[in-house]
């Protein structure tokens, strides 16, 4: 796996990047005039007001706030226990002025701040994370890819390109480089025998990549790139070349390969199921 610019390594540098793109959202809210609020985005269900909602929400989860008792079910788009924790806390905050929440996200950015910069945090600590208990690191790194993959979508609202060459883009993108060989030898179900590659021309620049083996009867995904073990001559290989703002969007769900720019090189129908499969949002 290669990747320019690369991922941040270490607590203080993750820190530094989810806090970039915290600050990205809030300083796109404060370009916004009123009507902004109201329009679609691609995460379904939601407005430009519901994402930057759902930021300050989970950051507040996060420092310890509970989590409202709030009856979502008539929302179509919530399927899941999860998905009604998280629409909860774009409820609660529903009714509100867009700048009274920006307010809301600009505190808490200093506030968390203030503790994830104390001198005696390593990030090796056990905190509660949305998901059970992890480390603060990699707490972090999480909400960098979850704010990070919210701003692009208000980006993409606004009609207001930009965040991709940053660190939080980079820590988002290595996510999904890290999931890639189970996405093509589990989710997609990509046969023993063939080798899938991800290029992305940029602004992030990076290229990793999958072959399928079978092991004890089940198809195992091992990366590509690592000393000698791209040297296989007897896989099928299959390329896909893509931006980082379409990788990104295939990753977090928000669009339909269908709809999005790609360049294939080998087994199309390998590549339809892989770009199918390589959402990694909950």
């Amino acid at each position: 796996m290669s990747l320019h610019p690369p991922a941040p390594t270490g607590f203080p540098e993750t820190v530094d990047a989810w806090a970039q793109t915290v600050r990205s959202v809030v300083d796109l809210g404060r370009t916004m005039r009123p009507e902004h609020a109201d329009l679609a985005t691609d995460c379904p269900g939601w407005t430009v007001f519901d994402q930057v909602a759902h930021v300050a929400g989970v950051e507040a989860t996060i420092a310890g706030d509970p989590v409202p008792e709030i009856d979502v079910s008539r929302h179509a788009h919530v399927r899941s226990d999860f998905g009604a924790r998280m629409e909860r806390l774009v409820e609660s905050r529903r009714g509100r002025s867009l700048e009274d929440l920006l307010e809301e996200l600009e505190w808490r950015l200093d506030e968390r701040l203030g503790v994830y910069r104390a001198e005696d945090l390593t990030g090796e600590e056990v905190v509660e994370g949305l998901f059970g208990p992890t480390s603060l690191v990699d707490l972090l790194a999480l909400r960098t890819f979850d704010v990070w993959m919210h701003e692009q979508d208000l980006r993409e609202a606004l009609e207001r390109p930009g965040g991709l060459d940053t660190p939080a883009a980079a820590q988002s993108v290595a996510r999904l480089f890290a999931v890639f060989p189970r996405i093509v030898a589990r989710t997609a179900g990509i046969e023993p025998g063939n080798a899938v590659v991800l290029d992305l021309t940029g602004p992030t620049v990076g290229r990793t990549g999958a072959r399928v083996e079978e092991q004890d009867g089940a198809a195992v995904g091992i990366p590509l790139f690592r000393g000698d073990a791209d040297e296989h001559a007897d896989v099928v290989t299959t390329s896909l070349a893509m931006s980082t703002r379409v990788a990104m969007r295939l990753a977090g769900g928000r669009r339909s390969p269908d709809d999005l720019p790609v360049t294939v090189t080998g087994d199309e129908a390998v590549a339809h199921r892989v770009l199918a499969a390589l959402v990694v949002t909950p």
